[in-house]
């Protein structure tokens, strides 16, 4: 509404700025009144240039107010008009100005009460005229006005409403002004604003007018939010010496928290006021008094606040403290009755959730859209995302990242539900496809994850669903996922409903108690009616009376209510609507009749209550507000407009009425009911009979209306409303439409995984369509039908999809329709476990396409397909396969996915026909081209084709295939699996088991990245199976099993847990870390019970196989040979579920060793038994060592052995034994090594070998140490004592192990003590050096010490003469200072070596010291904390043998145990003296500006060179004068308040770039990094770098790449994200640096299709090589534009040699390729034109080419008649036929050279240098230039030099010079008539090499053109190109030569070249 007054005008120049407020700009203007006098006004105007929208509503809001303010105490609105394009609100001026600017510091009581009284009178006016003004502060009110009056301006918020409740929104988004904000009006005290709203905001007023300053301080939105609600202000007198008591105790309730405890009327603070003002006047003091004595309202208005409801609130801020302090999700759960105050409990949270900057989202079921899936939760993510767009995009871009990393691939699940996310983070690509039982893990896992963006511990997340008892069964779904899933923090789930609509078997109580069981944290809340107590105290401080008055009352209305809430409140304002609750003005007290409220006889339903409120409302407004109760509990405007049919402003006024009474809210963009007790009074004014049609016809206009693109988003709200009036429909198109739109909403909320909900739509579609549909619409029917089938499926209606699937297959018109039933019940049937009759509709399918398989095919069968495979490839390789085009037939698609899904099912029922289902989907795919099922195909023929066809290789290559499919093509539907069949079910088979690692943690990256959980819980098996396989030290390996149990188990995959626990037994007793060895059973695994599991579920089959080839080992291990072939036997019969996976050789491999170790005792039957079973597991294992020698080599040959010892053949087994261990130990096979030096060991123990047996042994020992085998080890040693015996190789040792009777305690107290008691590491080597020489007799010793990677000597202790000489060195250890090869060994192994006698033979007599230097006892121990090693005490006597006895021994161990404590110590004491040293060396440097500074922001000490970074003194230092905030500029205030929040929740602050003021008002960019003393503490440690001169090297560095054209940047592999992008990297690629960095992708796709492929490959290459990458390629930007770039990457690696980090150098060579093309451009021409040229020149010689080529043809014709007749002779003349034919011969041959040549000089061939001839080849040239000769009538002489060594050159391009030359001369003197015409052709020798020179005696050439006719284009001839010459000088200069022309005399001209000599000649 912009009016242009007629009235008022503006002189030029004439209007003056009066005062700005930050938003607005107040000048002063004329305007003319009636008389045309010229009067001022007030011209009110946005101060910015271009205001926002909201800011432009507001003058127009003010403006509407004119009639309702009174120029009286108020700046009255005149007009709102346009002004040189800026909207200006005109104001009434009487002058004055505002009041903000009087505040310059405390004001005089007298002149303060006064403008209060003013004020506060003003602001009662505002009041009484139902207005509230929602910003009163000083720089709205105007003072000193002419007249003396006070008056209110800024209306631009005011409110019309009585009441209005604010919304919880960011504090920055708040209207209003906060440092002047009531604490409801944040939003966050579960309150309304009204009236008392402003005496607030009055309060804040007056409290700056009196002390000169605010009542609080804040530096950011959040904190001014907590100052108002929770921190109390310091009354003025406490500011004020000498104020009155009585005026610091009003304003003091003016600034109460709640309305209820504030003045309730501005009358009420006026009179207090005035009676304050009438004392100060009267005797200059005032008397203390209550204040709010004569405060009673005249209007009713009943209190917010919450009675009777203490302990409820109380339980639920504690389970709130308890997230915020970091526990578990809790879910609290309040119920009660309808309007029994649930929601109001709930919001009482709201003021607890800001000292933690926690989160609020809220959403609410509505019992008539119970079918839309997930609108709640939708409903509660839009108030959590829509707040983020008001941020500036530096807070942003934060956002977007952490939403990104939590929500990528699958961001598009939470855009489709929450449609607002996309303006945050952008379009989000298509899911990758899951099977729908994975889809709704995924979609429950990316919803937590979503979650955990906003639940955090820097902000907590409260999540409130209200109304539960109508929730959709997928929400109820993730309510337990959230409540029992661990990844998820930080969370308070709260949940209320209506106690009396939930019995004991609703879906909620159900889902609880399971909640409940599963061990989620739920608290009940259970909220009662109102007490007549409580009651009475709610009236009794709505009506300001004692409670006794109002007794009766209460105890009537307790009556009528029964105590409920809301009911209660309409009760009692339903008696003041009908004045039956009235004010006495006369006694100031509000008055009631009880029996004349008897009388009215008001009825006991609150819905017959409210219908009686609306009923008295218009009819147009009642009208409204059914169509809006039609809609649920809230409605948006859009929807309201179109269901309306009206224009905003008339929908807005149609429900005004009902705003103003309080029955609905309006917000920003939706109305919404005060309750559903009203909203179902509102929808019972519709008669029952016309409601559905009321339904029907907002669904119609809905549909009608709303555009295409958008449908998907409201298609929910639609339906829901045709659904319920869909049976009044008769038309056939509308009843075909609604089921369509009904299909619509069904597939959308399977999409959601809400199957429930989309089977409800699908069935009412389907219900909705006429008998005859399946011909009418059979599309929209059959898809009905099939969706429907498939959420009966996912709902367990199994019966009901089966026989739904079975019509559907018989109704499907097409191979695409009978594919996709085909498929669905393949699935059903599989998870039926029906594997045969899901054969059997497959095989019907395919029987539909012509393909008759049987269930069960033979072997031929199978290999025929196999082959096929082979046959369509031909001569292709394997690897071509990728450069298929992509599959487009849809029926080939179709098929592809039947025989996917066949896939599984074929597996369990017939190997062949597995084969065959799998190489036909080869087959189709060679046929048809690559989709994603090829992939898969390809990937799984891997698998196939070596153990089902021999093929091991072929299998890698088609594994291969699929992975690179994946990887280059995009083809990444089933990315996971392919990634986890390469590395584990292909690679083994044919690479190192090892290479298949990397794939296997990507398959598990990857699958847990798109949520497919199941999967990613197989990828952890697997991944274990992979590490026991490799012999990784076994620690590792368990490591690794736990951290994937814990993964199954929080999945609670059974499968996955019980394959994994199996894995995790036989490693736990291999380490002996189970009582039994051999068996798995201990506090945490039980044997029988997982095996009486496994019989009562044949659906575990593949965890029992792998569990019982687990046992096998286990038993092996153990020696328990019997039982492990019992192990065995119940592995082989289920090793048909894993066929390919590595148990299946470890079957064969552990079984094959436990029938040979059974052999010795077994009895002859089983003798043959076992043998026969031996040769047949080494058959296999031959099998795979051909194919993998790296992997079963040494498992075929120590089975080989075995057999070779069996049959008697020892010299074989010996050989045999020796090969296993050797190729084990080449392969890094540690378990292999050990075992077949122990099978080896027990082979020559029984051939009575004790010696070489005990060294087998000893190496087995050894090696199962390195693997971590501890408790075979054990087993080792106790069946073989001996070996123990043997310390140095044998480990901890008997010696050192001396019983504790040996020890002597006190000399181990007195030991400890001493090396415990120093801390200065020289002290503490010394007593540690004497201490160990003291107790162990040794004569010499050295300190040890870990020094980087390697070890060094510290100190050395020596005796002599009975003195004790300790010597601290630091020197590396040499073989001179002790036996290295036992140092060596301590290190390795951790274990002590003991040398009784080094004298004796032992391990170590072959260690040159011990001969040199004579050791006789010798001790060498670790020293050991917490298992890692700090170091090595080395001792040795040489004088006597056996000195280190074994209670010596013991001291020394415990002192060595204390020693590597004391060692580490006292390392860490140097370590923190070091760093004090360095720290306060920095400090004193002052190279970096160090402070230390407070919480608040205080800098409370800094160095000079901080001083000199800001530029001031350290007296302004020690005055205070420096404080953080003062020193930064204000628009770095957000990133510096968030810098030191980090700082304050973490303790540390990691650096950061921002500006400081200098003290002279410049700018010093600077790093800041910081950190806390103490977790928690006060004070902390920052550091300050001064960035000057880095920015200006940063700008002379971006300068310089914009000049050169390099940009750069870094890419972290690890997150998959870049850290940094230069400016001129942007400029090259084409990217805006203020959307942030680009991601992987986008840059990817940057890159040119044509060269995106060719650079993936040289990166991968690179990546592999562990080299860097270079290549140029080129970029497609958005615009077209292409470039070319030179790209280099450098690649960092991790230290386990994963890829860690990318740096990159991008140059923009566009213009040197422009260049190199124009180049090559006209090279290419001028290889043309030199084509051309010769192509030419055999034309003009074609005549004496034909005369060449017809002679010697005519002469062969002639001798070949002559044969015929010498043929024909009687007897036949044969040598004369043998003449003739050798002439025949000869002629042709000479034909053939002379079109050979002619081919060379015509054909485009490269330059190809050789040794030739030149005089040969000038002669060559004389003939085929005849015919030119000739017509030109020239004589040709030759001169030509003799023994002219051989030229190196191109012959046909020289002769082409030399031809050029010759026909140019002919021509040129055919053209002269007089004189002889004479060419000579010459060639001689010089210094050079060779000379060619043509003369001729044609007309010659001027002098003065000599040089241009080898010019380009010159030329004298009219038809010449002009190219010649220019062409043979090329020629001649690529060969090193020289062309040149002179004149010839006398007449003509002479060409000359020189061509160099062959050197090699």
């Amino acid at each position: 509404m912009v009016q242009q007054s007629l009235n008022v005008a503006y002189s030029d120049g004439s209007s003056q700025v009066l005062w700005e407020d930050g938003e607005r700009v107040f000048s002063r203007g004329w305007r003319l009144d009636d008389n045309g006098n010229r009067l001022a006004v007030l011209l009110v105007a946005p101060a910015a240039d271009h205001p926002s929208r909201s800011r432009l509503d507001r003058l127009t809001h003010e403006y509407e107010l004119k009639d309702e303010l009174d120029g009286a105490w108020a700046a009255r609105p005149l007009a709102l008009m346009r002004d040189a394009g800026r909207t200006v609100l005109v104001l009434d001026d009487l002058g004055g100005k505002p009041l903000d600017r009087l505040l310059d510091g405390p004001m005089e009581v007298g002149r303060f009460l006064r403008l209060a009284i003013a004020v506060t009178s003003a602001l009662g006016k505002l009041h009484q005229r139902g207005l509230i003004h929602k910003d009163i502060k000083p720089a709205n009110i105007v003072v000193d006005c002419a007249d003396g009056h006070v008056r209110l301006t800024g209306f631009g918020i005011a409110s019309r409403l009585s009441r209005e409740r604010q919304a919880p929104e960011p504090p920055e988004t708040i209207a209003g002004t906060l440092a002047y904000m009531a604490p409801e009006q944040t939003g966050r005290m579960n309150r309304s604003v009204d009236a008392r709203s402003d005496l607030y905001a009055l309060g804040v007023t007056l409290y700056q007018m009196l002390t000169g300053v605010l009542p609080f301080t804040a530096t950011d939105p959040m904190e001014w939010v907590h100052c108002h609600i929770a921190r109390p202000p310091a009354p003025p007198s406490e500011r004020l010496k000498n104020l009155p008591g009585s005026v610091s105790a009003i304003i003091m309730k003016l600034l109460a928290k709640t309305a209820e405890e504030r003045y309730q009327t501005a009358a009420g603070a006026e009179s207090d006021l005035r009676r304050c003002l009438a004392e100060w006047e009267t005797r200059g003091d005032i008397d203390e008094f209550p204040p709010g004595e004569h405060d009673t309202p005249d209007r009713l208005l009943i209190p917010e606040k919450l009675y009777g409801r203490a302990a409820e609130i109380d339980t639920l801020l504690a389970s709130f403290d308890r997230i915020v302090a970091g526990g578990r999700p809790e879910l609290v759960l309040v119920s009660g009755y309808p309007g029994i105050g649930k929601s109001a409990v709930v919001n009482e949270l709201h003021k607890r959730l800001v000292p933690p900057r926690g989160f609020f989202a809220s959403g609410k079921f509505d019992q008539y859209k119970r079918d839309i899936p997930y609108a709640t939760l939708a409903q509660a993510f839009q108030s959590l995302i829509r707040p983020l767009l008001s941020k500036t995009e530096a807070e942003l871009r934060q956002w977007r990242e952490a939403l990104l990393e939590a929500l990528e691939p699958n961001g598009r699940l939470i855009v489709d539900l929450v449609p607002e996310l996309k303006l945050i983070i952008g379009e989000q690509p298509p899911v990758p496809e899951l099977p729908p039982q994975d889809a709704q893990g995924r979609f429950q896992l990316v919803l937590r994850r979503f979650i955990s963006v906003f639940a955090r511990p820097e902000h907590p997340l409260a999540l409130f669903l209200d109304d539960l008892q109508w929730l959709d069964a997928a929400t109820l779904d993730l309510l337990e996922d959230l409540l029992t899933r661990p990844d998820v923090q930080n969370l308070l789930l709260i949940g209320a409903y209506r106690e009396n609509e939930v019995d004991p078997i609703h879906p909620l109580m159900r889902k609880l108690e399971a909640m409940r069981q599963a061990g989620a944290i739920l608290q009940d809340i259970v909220l009662a009616p109102l007490t007549c107590e409580d009651l009475g105290q709610l009236i009794a401080d709505s009506v300001h009376s004692e409670p006794e008055r109002i007794t009766p009352l209460a105890r009537l209305i307790h009556e009528k209510t029964t105590g409920n809430p809301l009911f209660a409140i309409q009760f009692i304002s339903a008696l003041a609507d009908e004045a039956l609750l009235t004010f006495d003005y006369g006694e100031a007290r509000w008055c009631w009749d009880l029996n004349r409220i008897h009388a009215k006889g008001y009825t006991d339903n609150v819905v017959d209550l409210m219908v009686g409120k609306l009923n008295r409302l218009s009819a147009e407004t009642r009208n409204a507000l059914q169509k809006l109760a039609c809609l649920g509990n809230d409605a948006g405007f859009t929807t309201l407009r179109i269901v309306y049919q009206d224009s905003a402003e008339e929908t807005h006024g149609q429900l005004w009425e009902a705003v103003r009474a309080g029955l609905i809210f309006r917000s920003e963009d939706s109305y919404k009911f005060l309750h559903d007790r009203v909203q179902e009074a509102a929808y019972s004014l519709i008669p029952e009979e016309l409601r559905a049609e009321v339904h029907l016809r907002i669904g119609m206009l809905l549909a009608a209306q709303t555009p295409p693109e958008k449908l998907e988003e409201t298609i929910f709200e639609i339906v829901n409303q045709l659904n319920r009036g869909s049976h009044l429909i008769t038309s056939i198109e509308e009843l075909e439409r609604v089921a369509e739109l009904n299909f619509i909403a069904g597939r959308r909320a399977k999409a959601s995984t809400a199957y429930a909900s989309a089977l409800n739509y699908l069935v009412s579609g389907a219900a909705l369509l006429p008998g005859d549909s399946w011909k009418r619409q059979h599309d929209l029917i059959f898809e009905l039908e099939l969706h429907r089938a498939e959420c009966e499926f996912l709902t367990g209606a199994l019966a009901e999809a089966e026989q739904r699937l079975a019509v559907l297959s018989a109704r499907a018109a097409t191979t695409i329709e009978r594919a996709r039933v085909t498929c669905m019940q393949v699935d059903l049937y599989t998870t039926l476990d029906q594997a045969s009759r899901a054969i059997a509709v497959g095989l019907d399918y395919l029987r539909h396409l012509g393909i008759d398989w049987s269930p069960h095919p033979t072997e031929d069968e199978a290999r025929r397909e196999y082959e096929r495979i082979w046959s369509q490839l031909g001569s292709r390789t394997i690897e071509s396969l990728i450069d298929l085009p992509l599959m487009s037939n849809a029926a080939s698609l179709a098929t592809l996915d039947v025989l996917t899904k066949l896939g599984p099912p074929a597996w369990h029922t017939d190997a062949n026909l597995a084969s065959l289902v799998i190489c036909r989907a080869v087959n189709l795919s060679l046929e048809g081209g690559n989709c994603d099922g090829s992939c898969y195909a390809y990937a799984v023929l891997g698998r196939l084709a070596g153990p089902k066809f021999g093929d091991y290789q072929a299998g890698l290559l088609f594994c291969r295939l699929g992975y690179k499919l994946v990887e280059q093509r995009g083809l990444k539907r089933f990315q996971a699996r392919i990634y986890l069949n390469f590395g584990s079910l292909v690679t083994p088979w044919t690479r190192h088991v090892r290479e298949g690692r990397d794939l296997l943690r990507r398959a598990f990256e990857t699958a847990n990245q798109i949520g497919d959980l199941t999967f990613a819980a197989y990828c952890c098996s697997h991944l274990n199976t992979n590490l026991l396989a490799a012999g990784d030290p076994l620690d590792e390996v368990q490591g690794e099993a736990e951290r994937g149990l814990a993964f199954a188990q929080k999945m609670r995959f059974g499968l996955l847990i019980d394959s994994i626990a199996g894995q995790l037994g036989l490693i736990r007793t291999l380490r002996g870390l189970t009582p039994i060895f051999g068996c798995f059973d201990d506090g945490q695994f039980d044997e029988l019970l997982l095996e009486s599991r496994f019989c009562r579920n044949p659906d575990l089959a593949l965890a029992e196989g792998w569990y019982w080839v687990r046992k096998l080992q286990a038993r092996f291990f153990a020696g328990d040979y019997a039982s492990a072939i019992e192990a065995s036997s119940r592995a082989q019969r289920l090793l048909w579920t894993s066929p390919s996976m590595f148990e299946t050789a470890e079957y064969h491999f552990y079984s094959a060793l436990s029938q040979a170790a059974s052999c010795q005792s077994a009895a002859a039957g089983q003798w043959q038994e076992h043998v026969r079973a031996l040769a047949a597991h080494h058959r296999q294992l031959e099998v795979w060592a051909t194919a993998c020698p790296n992997n079963f080599e040494n498992r075929a040959a120590l089975v080989g052995a075995e057999i070779a010892r069996i049959e008697g053949r020892a010299l074989d087994a010996e050989h045999l034994y020796e090969h296993a261990i050797h190729s084990a130990h080449t392969h890094g096979f540690v378990h292999n090594e050990a075992l077949a030096n122990e099978v080896a060991a027990r082979f020559y123990t029984a051939r009575g070998f004790k010696k070489i047996a005990h060294a087998y042994l000893q190496d087995a020992r050894y090696a199962y140490i390195r693997w971590g085998a501890d408790g075979k080890v054990r087993q080792l040693d106790e069946l073989y004592p001996h070996l123990r015996e043997e310390k140095p190789i044998a480990g901890p040792t008997s010696t050192i192990g001396a019983p504790v009777e040996q020890l002597d305690l006190a000399t181990v107290i007195k030991a400890s003590q001493a090396v415990s008691g120093e801390i200065v590491l020289e002290k503490l080597i010394d007593t540690l050096m004497r201490t160990a020489i003291e107790h162990a007799g040794a004569g010499r010793g050295l300190l040890i010490l870990a020094a980087g990677d390697g070890y060094r000597i510290e100190a050395e202790v020596t005796t002599s003469n009975n003195t004790v000489t300790v010597g601290q060195r630091q020197a590396s250890v040499t073989a001179a200072d002790l036996p290295e090869s036992i140092l060596h060994y301590v290190i390795r192994t951790k274990e002590s070596v003991l040398l009784q006698d080094a004298a004796a033979a032992n391990p170590f007599s072959a260690d040159k010291y011990i001969h040199q230097h004579h050791a006789r006892s010798i001790l060498c121990l670790p020293l050991l904390k917490q298992g890692r090693l700090a170091g090595v005490l080395y001792l040795e006597n040489n004088l006597a043998a056996h000195v280190f006895t074994p209670d010596r021994v013991t001291v020394l161990k415990v002192l060595a145990s204390q020693a590597a404590i004391s060692l580490e110590n006292s390392r860490l004491y140097d370590d923190l003296t070091d760093r004090e040293g360095k720290i306060r060396r920095l400090v004193d440097a002052n190279i970096i500006g160090i402070l230390i500074a407070d919480r608040e922001g205080r800098i409370l000490e800094a160095n000079d060179a901080f001083l000199r970074i800001v530029g001031y003194d350290r007296e302004d230092l020690v005055w205070g004068r420096l404080h953080r905030t003062g020193l930064t500029p204000p628009e770095w205030h957000e990133l510096d308040k968030r810098a030191w929040e980090e700082l304050n929740s973490t303790g540390r602050l990691q650096p950061f770039e921002q500006e400081y003021f200098r003290k002279d008002g410049s700018r010093v960019p600077v790093l800041i990094g910081a950190a806390l003393f103490k977790e928690g503490g006060d004070q902390g440690l920052a550091f300050v770098l001064d960035l000057t001169e880095r920015k200006r090297v940063e700008e002379a560095l971006s300068q310089a790449q914009r000049l050169s054209r390099t940009g750069n940047w870094i890419y972290n592999a690890t997150t998959k994200r870049y850290l940094y992008w230069s400016d001129e990297s942007y400029r090259i690629w084409g990217f805006d640096p203020l959307q942030g960095l680009p991601s992987r992708q986008s840059m990817w796709e940057r890159i040119h299709p044509e060269d995106r492929d060719r650079v993936w490959e040289a990166v991968e290459e690179a990546v592999h090589q562990k080299r860097d990458f270079m290549a140029e390629f080129r970029l497609l930007l958005p615009d077209g534009t292409i470039k070319w770039v030179e790209g280099t990457s450098y690649h960092v690696f991790s230290p386990r040699d994963t890829l860690a980090e990318v740096i990159t150098t991008t140059v923009d060579v566009t213009e040197r390729r422009r260049a190199q093309d124009e180049h090559e451009k006209l090279r290419q021409l001028e290889s043309d034109f030199t084509h051309m040229n010769r192509v030419s020149m055999m034309g003009e010689l074609a005549a004496s080419l034909s005369h060449e080529i017809l002679h010697p043809i005519a002469t062969a014709r002639n001798n070949a008649r002559a044969g015929m007749r010498f043929l024909e002779m009687n007897p036949p003349n044969l040598d004369e036929t043998r003449e003739a034919l050798a002439c025949v011969v000869r002629d042709t041959d000479r034909a053939k050279d002379i079109v050979g040549r002619m081919r060379d000089h015509i054909k485009k061939a490269p330059l190809r240098k050789e040794r030739f001839d030149l005089n040969s080849a000038t002669n060559e040239v004389i003939v085929l230039a005849q015919s030119v000769i000739h017509r030109n009538g020239v004589s040709v002489q030759t001169r030509l030099a003799d023994g002219l060594p051989p030229v190196m050159g191109d012959c046909v391009q020289l002769q082409q010079v030399l031809l050029n030359l010759i026909m140019n001369a002919a021509e040129a003197m055919g053209s002269v008539e007089e004189g002889a015409r004479e060419l000579l052709i010459r060639t001689d020798q010089d210094q050079a090499g060779a000379i060619v020179a043509v003369r001729d005696s044609g007309p010659g050439i001027d002098a003065q053109y000599l040089d241009r006719v080898f010019e380009a284009f010159y030329t004298t001839k009219s038809g010449g190109t002009g190219m010649g010459f220019s062409i043979c000088r090329s020629i001649i200069h690529a060969h090193g030569g020289k062309l040149w022309a002179e004149a010839n005399e006398p007449r003509g001209a002479v060409f000359q070249f020189t061509l160099p000599a062959n050197n090699d000649s």
